[in-house]
């Protein structure tokens, strides 16, 4: 599915990772792509009031992915970061200021 959606023209992506911030191994390589193409990938925990963090360093947890380049929420649930994402998109590219935006 990442595979399907990098080959798709796409500003940026939510993701609501499992626990604090944990994916399956196999999501990875497709996580790699987006960030390799400039598309910015934010996390956030399905969790109710969940927090992803980069608390598990196995691969596919948080640790790896916030090291690839992953965008940590900050207590946002899926749709309020859909939200904060388009609305950062529409005024800038700039990664370092939209993962600022998230970490506030």
């Amino acid at each position: 599915m990442l595979d399907a959606i990098n080959a798709l023209p796409c500003d940026g992506i939510v993701i609501e990772a499992l626990g604090q911030g944990n994916l399956p191994p196999a999501t990875i390589s497709g996580i790699q792509a987006l960030i390799k193409n400039n598309i910015p990938v934010v996390f956030v925990s399905r969790c109710f009031n969940g927090i992803a963090q980069d608390t598990y360093a196995y691969e596919g947890g948080g640790k790896q992915l916030k090291e690839m380049g992953v965008i940590f929420s900050n207590g946002l649930n899926g749709q309020k970061a859909r939200l904060k994402l388009l609305i950062l998109l529409a005024t800038t590219s700039e990664r370092n200021v939209i993962e600022q935006a998230f970490a506030i």
